[in-house]
């Protein structure tokens, strides 16, 4: 049987490759090499004296997203087999960071890069009036990096990475790589603050992080093969969509405007033959589409998205509005502000927990603020309200999931 390598993407987030090596013969020496922009790194426990089985797996959970990755199998020293390269994406525009060994990862945004500090591990002396110095190497830099995390649950998934990191290490990556920010880093502390300091129901939170540049996890330590993300990924899908008329396709029953106009229009769709055109009436701060208002419950954890097309370069921001049993607002859920171009769809998307006192949500898919024009038309479609997938978070420690999960799995 011929050796073969074959490099396959995993359905988990951030996305880690499977790489088997088949065909090898018991006692074989192999080492697995990761290629980019030229350079050969080993990956992750992926050298071996001496096979004990005909195919040699290994997970490369540390690839670089946005450029292209190739593998290379040298057996017994000399013979080699490489896969074509290809380049992996990064989905959801965002920053990972992660532990490959025990593959729990974190999404966030970046709000500031590390500044880096250098230093000299030095003693002085003062000897006879002067100055003598025995220092050792240079070191890695250290620093603060500061990130945003848009929701109660990204938070709480970023802090149960940073207490529970491998050897306190994390890796940070983004889609193209970045020199000064792709690293590893050994966390030494975190501190955290309101993005928003005079909002009480805003969820975003600026987490700085104090690191020191490391090499990554001892060499020995293999990545996880399987994960709760895994788990998750499989298992664990969104929930049905609560409000009534997502599509629009064939009335905009259940949708309102406040600062405009809505209606059905058959002039742009993203799916289907129809989307909901809002209007604004050219004088209101904030202009808004508005669907009907839903039951919630408190603590649970709701996602709104939609696609949206505007008529002119700006910005638009999805939300949740949370009411009470009296239909009075009790809090507000944004998104991030997104930076929408004049005829493009765009995904919009926002991860909220219901607040207390809520027991209804409206989602507003799409809104404009800063007194838009009677021009600054736009279109929404798939505009949906659904109960979030469970975290990461809370399934690790949900056990019952787990049980029932693995029960189904084997029985």
């Amino acid at each position: 049987m011929a050796v073969a390598i074959a490099a396959t993407v995993q359905g988990t987030w951030p996305p880690r490759v499977l790489v088997s090596v088949t065909g090898l013969t018991v006692g074989d020496a192999i080492e697995l090499h990761r290629v980019v922009d030229g350079q050969r790194s080993l990956v992750r426990a992926g050298a071996v004296a001496a096979v004990t089985d005909t195919s040699f797996l290994r997970n490369d959970a540390e690839l670089p997203f946005g450029r292209p990755v190739a593998y290379v199998a040298v057996v017994n020293g000399s013979s080699e087999y490489t896969t074509v390269a290809a380049t992996y994406q990064l989905p959801g525009g965002r920053v990972a960071i992660s532990d490959a060994i025990s593959g729990a990862a974190a999404e966030v945004w970046i709000l500031s890069g590390v500044d880096p500090s250098y230093e000299r591990r030095a003693s002085v002396f003062a000897v006879g009036g002067r100055s003598v110095v025995v220092s050792g190497d240079w070191g890695m830099y250290s620093g603060d990096l500061e990130v945003i995390t848009e929701t109660t649950a990204g938070r709480d998934t970023l802090h149960a990475l940073l207490a529970q990191a491998t050897e306190g290490v994390v890796q940070v990556r983004q889609p193209g790589g970045y020199d000064g920010v792709d690293a590893y880093l050994a966390v030494l502390g975190a501190g955290e603050r309101r993005l928003s300091p005079r909002s009480g129901t805003d969820p975003r939170r600026i987490i700085t992080l104090r690191v020191v540049q490391v090499e990554g996890w001892a060499p020995a330590l293999e990545a996880r093969g399987t994960t709760l993300q895994d788990i998750a990924t499989v298992y664990d899908v969104p929930g049905p969509v609560l409000n009534a008329n997502p599509y629009i396709e064939a009335t905009a029953t259940g949708w309102t405007a406040l600062g405009g106009t809505v209606a059905r229009s058959t002039s742009q769709a993203h799916e289907g033959a129809a989307s909901l055109l809002l209007t604004p009436d050219g004088v209101s701060a904030t202009v808004q589409a508005r669907a009907e208002n839903l039951p919630a419950t408190v603590g649970v954890l709701y996602q709104g998205s939609a696609w949206v097309r505007c008529a002119v370069a700006r910005t638009l921001q999805i939300s949740i509005i949370w009411r009470d049993a009296a239909s009075a607002i009790v809090g507000t859920s944004p998104g991030p502000l997104v930076a929408v171009a004049a005829g493009t769809w765009t995904y919009l998307e926002v991860l909220a927990s219901a607040p207390a006192g809520a027991t209804q949500a409206m989602l507003a898919p799409a809104s404009l603020g800063g007194t838009p024009p009677v021009g600054h038309t736009t279109h929404i479609d798939e505009a949906v309200l659904r109960r979030a997938p469970l975290p990461l978070s809370e399934l690790a420690a949900d056990y019952p999931t787990l049980l029932a999960i693995a029960q189904a799995e084997f029985a």
